[in-house]
């Protein structure tokens, strides 16, 4: 058909007619089309409706007498719109015509009341109601605001067959019924056509299922050569996500056709997968558009659309799936056992939402409706019934309560490793997948999973195709000198993180000896510790362990920042289920050699981030540089270092006279100790050090392998801490006499640990002007390499080994690495 002007379709769904005033909207947005255009308006039922007459049909099924109830509150809300919005010189004859209506469906109710049955046919005759008297009213308010208007009623128009519930559509009979029908209209007249019905050669009305309206309205499009389809709904477009899942999905500018009607088939609600079909042939663009917002541009679907990032333009999700699973090894090489499923399934009008296949072909997995998932598992058992006793099908079973989750693009054939990407992050987010299915096209990648984790699924996905930003999810176990600096630290970067970087890093929690809070959701780092005090509970580690590894969100990082061995025998539980550890703890690396192997292992196997850098020098690359060294296939051959800037710091203050109990407790005021400045002074942390590096280097040795030399006298090492800072007055002379020998023969004195030969030693050492540790200074750490590729100058790693800026910079160093690692 050609006409003389342009044709625009605009679809109405019940929200945009729910009541008068929406009803006056769009009469006036149609009012605001160019008037050259034919204008041609589809509705649906107002908003509602047909919800409440298919209550209505149960209810005179159960004989409770609700349904009478229910048509008398729908004459009188129709009623009232008639009222409010018809010229008063057409009430009568519309009230007449409406009654009409009012009766026949009443007679409908009626009758399943006494016969207690209701057929598909009957069942489609009475929701068809809801349109049929929707359509008057909005022609009528039409015409109230000075327009034109007809009405129609799609059975005139829309021939199908008589599958009662989701009819097919003659396309052929109805594109010649539409162009007879409308060549009589004149084209100034805009013409109201009920959405949703059609009816049988015999005039039998049928329904066209979900989305109906949506369906009648590309139907007219294309039958009527327009030039736009729009469809009005109750969003603003098509979103990259579902909204209720992912607060960040946005609307859709451009999609093509093929992008729409996968995004439909696999759960997007704003469209039917059968409503582009029509406009598809002819080209014909489709704009989906906010009643309540009309200024908002929509959607637009067309033929072709630019491609997105990544290729990737959404992310959908289909919930209340069941998989129908069919095993054995008579299966192998079975022609026509697919095809028998396939048909078996069909002639129940059961539809398969997903098909995977193993290669081995010796299992076939089904997606389907979780309605229909009873019915398809006692066909498919009956089907299979002689395969299944002669052992060629091993069983037949139901996985209940699962969903879909699909990424959809046009062109995501043109990108290598896309797939890989996806089950990547589905992993990162601890989700299992049941199976997998890409569409010939490739516009789909789809994989089956728990129901349970769809909303953690899809937001992994929009987050890694569509936002292309990382989120990440920090715990931190400690609020100390370091845990609290390294808050502070990272409340100032978060901004800088997430505009220049896209990483997103959230506070999922934190806690301490006494509490811990739980808040996946995410707190805001500078409030962190006032909403432990607030809102935490008892801390429970057990409790603590079970919620970081059941219910983490994706790519969570557990910083512990205290010297808990509790919490570091607890990393296996974390690195198992996929919790990334970072820590300057050294308990867990200095356990037992099988312990510090296990947690290696784990970690390797399970590709989960352990990073432990600060355990040996705060922020400085000591472990890194001899791991780099080794993976460069070098060889130790000696590691010695002043490991500890709390020792330095001391023996430096001694070598300008400084007396050793003043230079302890200046290390103590400056906050480079611990509370019990013997911590430090007993060696054991620079023991533990050492022991790290040489299991790093390859040697399985245990703490009472490293030989010690505390500067604690024994007198000293069981009193109380006040007495023990009273009597340091005591070792003054002794270290004084130490510091000015060294003195005499050019030397100066440092706390070392040495690694050589398998022998760990721990002590004070004089070294001369030829050592790289005689002009060390301040809290200055060094750790100087001696390999097989440097062997005549060792590599030397030197910088501050103190102070709780450096070890938190160190701490953020190791979770950019380990969120990296994440990506």
């Amino acid at each position: 058909m050609t006409a003389a002007r342009p044709v625009r379709v605009h679809k109405f769904g019940g929200t945009s007619v729910a009541t008068a005033d929406r009803i006056r909207r769009v009469v006036q947005l149609v009012q605001a089309e160019p008037e050259t255009a034919r204008r041609v308006v589809v509705v649906s039922a107002l908003g509602g409706v047909t919800d409440q007459l298919l209550g209505c049909i149960d209810a005179a099924l159960a004989r409770t007498g609700a349904h009478c109830t229910t048509i008398e509150a729908l004459r009188q809300r129709h009623q009232e719109v008639l009222e409010a919005l018809v010229l008063p010189e057409e009430r009568t004859a519309l009230e007449a015509q409406l009654n009409a209506h009012w009766q026949a469906l009443t007679e409908l109710l009626d009758g399943l009341y006494l016969l207690r049955e209701c057929t598909p046919r009957t069942r489609d005759a009475i929701i068809s109601f809801g349109e049929r008297l929707s359509a008057p009213l909005v022609a009528a308010a039409f015409r109230a605001a000075g327009s034109e208007a007809i009405a129609l009623e799609a059975t005139e128009l829309i021939r199908t067959d008589d599958t009662f519930g989701e009819a097919n559509v003659d396309f052929a009979t109805t594109n010649r019924l539409i162009r007879e029908r409308f060549a009589a209209i004149p084209e100034d007249q805009i013409v109201v056509v009920t959405g949703f019905i059609g009816s049988t050669p015999e005039g039998v009305t049928t329904t066209l299922g979900r989305s109906g309206s949506d369906y009648t309205a590309t139907i007219l499009g294309a039958a009527l050569d327009a030039e736009l389809v729009v469809i009005w709904t109750d969003v603003d477009g098509v979103m990259s996500a579902d909204p209720r899942l992912v607060p960040e999905a946005f609307v859709l500018p451009h999609l093509s056709y093929r992008e729409a009607a996968e995004m439909a088939y696999f759960g997007a609600k704003v469209l039917h997968p059968r409503t582009m079909e029509p406009l598809q042939a002819k080209g014909i663009p489709l704009r989906i558009r906010n009643t309540l917002n009309p200024a908002a541009p929509g959607t637009l679907i067309t033929a072709e659309a630019p491609p997105p990032p990544w290729y990737v333009r959404a992310v959908t999700a289909i919930r209340d799936v069941a998989v129908l699973m069919l095993e054995g090894s008579g299966m192998l090489g079975a022609p026509g056992l697919t095809g028998r499923a396939f048909q078996a399934l069909a002639e129940h009008k059961i539809n398969v939402l997903l098909v995977s296949q193993a290669s081995s072909e010796q299992s076939l997995c089904l997606g389907v409706r979780a309605a229909d998932a009873e019915t398809a598992l006692d066909v498919l058992r009956r089907t299979f019934a002689f395969e299944l006793e002669t052992g060629r099908i091993r069983r037949i079973y139901l996985v209940p309560e699962c969903a879909t989750v699909s990424v959809v693009g046009d062109r995501m054939r043109h990108q290598p490793g896309l797939a890989g990407r996806m089950f990547s992050a589905l992993g990162q987010a601890n989700v299992n997948v049941l199976a997998i299915a890409q569409g010939a096209a490739e516009t789909n990648i789809s994989a089956v999973i728990a129901q349970r984790d769809a909303q953690r699924a899809v937001q992994a996905l929009h987050e890694t195709f569509i936002l292309r930003t990382m989120r990440a999810h920090l715990f931190l176990i400690g609020t100390g000198v370091i845990g609290g600096t390294l808050l502070d630290m990272l409340a100032r970067q978060i901004p800088q993180l997430k505009e220049e970087e896209g990483l997103e890093l959230r506070l999922a929690g934190l806690a301490t000896a006494e509490r811990m809070l739980w808040q996946p959701a995410g707190i805001p780092w500078n409030e962190a510790r006032e909403r432990l005090r607030a809102e935490g509970e008892s801390m429970d580690l057990d409790r603590l362990v079970q919620l970081l590894t059941t219910e983490r969100p994706r790519r969570l990082v557990v910083v512990d920042a205290t010297a808990s061995e509790a919490v570091a025998r607890r990393y296996p539980d974390l690195l198992m289920a996929g919790v990334a550890v970072v820590t300057p703890n050294k308990r867990a690396n200095t356990l037992s050699y099988e312990f510090y192997r296990r947690l290696r292992e784990i970690a390797r196997e399970r590709r989960v981030p352990y990073r432990y850098e600060t355990t040996v020098g705060a922020g400085l690359p000591v472990i890194a540089t001899l791991q780099d060294l080794l993976l460069a296939g070098d060889s130790v051959r000696r590691i010695e270092g002043v490991f500890s800037g709390t020792l330095a710091y001391l023996f430096n203050q001694m070598a300008e006279g400084v007396p050793f109990s003043e230079a302890v407790r200046a290390a103590r005021a400056a906050g480079y100790t611990e509370p019990d400045p013997r911590d430090d002074l007993s060696g054991e942390d620079v023991a533990r050090k050492l022991l790290i590096l040489a299991r790093e280097a390859g040697l399985p040795v245990e703490r009472s392998d490293v030989e010690v030399q505390p500067l604690v006298p024994d007198e000293l090492r069981e009193v109380p801490l006040e007495e023990f800072l009273a009597r340091l007055g005591e070792q003054d002379a002794y270290w004084r006499e130490r510091v000015e020998e060294a003195r005499r023969e050019g030397r100066r004195l440092h706390y070392i640990g040495r690694i050589e030969d398998g022998r760990l030693a721990v002590g004070v050492q004089a070294v001369g002007p030829d050592s790289p540790f005689y002009n060390l200074q301040g809290t200055d750490n060094l750790i100087a390499f001696t390999t097989a590729y440097y062997c005549q100058t060792p590599l030397v790693v030197r910088g501050p080994g103190a102070g709780p800026e450096v070890t938190a910079a160190g701490i953020v160093s190791d979770l950019r690495r380990a969120l990296e690692q994440m990506r």
